[in-house]
């Protein structure tokens, strides 16, 4: 079954123009492994994927996938049945998860092991890196590329569709409109590498709101599933716009805004509301879903994309 979609693939790839051909990485050099990492933007489906990337995964000695990347069920389904699959993604605040080092070593680990019968052959020539979004916006690339390059082992870097766009606008909510005179947005992780929420109150997240981004129309935040964090920012932006000293009063207790949990997913749900009342919100609404008394608290709503700003109001996709 899998050497016949791979087949298919390669068939319908010879067909395109020769422009679109060349976008697809050429054949390993002899006795070279080549690392892929490819950003799968919103895509949970291999339906969604371009060509190029379904070629890739389809000829895969080993794959090293992230939790938002795709499912494990989507990728046995164009992997070779020998194709080593490992799920590296990484889990938020205390669950257990992998470190970037780790997965730094472990991607190595592959890409220099050599077969046992001539020492000079790489046991694994095509290593594919698959990353949930894009894997240059908040995807730790840096040092995955940076270990391959210290080895001289070639790469090839696949872009997709980050969920800070796309994400959003997969909810109906468009991060820039004349008509509400929203011109500009920012981008932030929610989360800082040493799980921090961005609105918590340490010395690692102090930030003058104002001066940095009080021009700004849309906010957006990502890795904010956790609700006491989500919380503590959403106070925060209050704040900042209360203090007597601050000029900009973009951000109230009123201001509008969203969570977009499973963007893109089909199991993704929008709520709307305003900086004071989000959380309790999401809180009254998943609270009545739960059947187990003590199991009322909901603590996350991960994975998450919360956006600040009068667009929020908006849902262009409504039907």
């Amino acid at each position: 079954h899998n050497e016949s979609i791979q087949h298919q693939i390669q068939n319908l790839l010879s067909q395109l123009s020769p422009l679109q051909t060349k976008s697809l990485p050429s054949t390993m050099a002899k006795n070279q492994p080549r690392v892929f990492i490819i950003g799968t933007g919103l895509s949970s489906h291999l339906s969604s994927l371009p060509l190029t990337t379904l070629s890739i995964l389809s000829r895969a000695d080993v794959i090293l996938h992230d939790a938002l990347s795709l499912s494990i069920d989507e990728i046995k389904l164009i992997v070779p049945s020998t194709c080593q699959i490992i799920n590296v993604g990484k889990r938020g605040d205390s669950a257990k998860s992998w470190k970037q080092q780790d997965i730094d070593e472990l991607l190595l680990q592959y890409a220099l092991e050599k077969g046992k019968e001539e020492s000079s052959v790489p046991k694994y020539n095509t290593i594919v890196r698959l990353k949930g979004g894009d894997p240059f916006l908040f995807g730790r690339t840096y040092t995955e590329i940076n270990a391959l390059s210290s080895n001289s082992i070639p790469y090839h870097v696949t872009f997709g569709l980050s969920s800070c766009v796309a994400g959003v606008h997969m909810a109906g909510i468009p991060l820039t409109d004349a008509a509400t005179s929203c011109q500009s947005f920012a981008v932030f992780s929610g989360t800082n590498a040493l799980g921090k929420g961005l609105g918590d109150d340490t010395d690692e997240n102090e930030m003058n709101w104002e001066m940095d981004v009080g021009g700004v129309d849309t906010l957006v935040f990502l890795m904010i599933g956790r609700l006491d964090k989500l919380r503590n920012l959403c106070q925060t932006l209050i704040s900042s716009s209360s203090s007597k000293e601050t000029k900009n009063k973009k951000w109230d207790r009123e201001t509008p805004c969203a969570i977009v949990q499973n963007s893109g997913r089909d199991n993704q749900r929008v709520w709307r509301s305003t900086l004071d009342q989000i959380v309790d919100d999401i809180q009254s609404d998943l609270s009545q879903t739960k059947t187990n008394a003590e199991d009322n608290a909901v603590l996350s709503v991960s994975p998450a994309i919360f956006v600040v700003g009068p667009t929020t109001r908006l849902n262009l996709l409504d039907e």
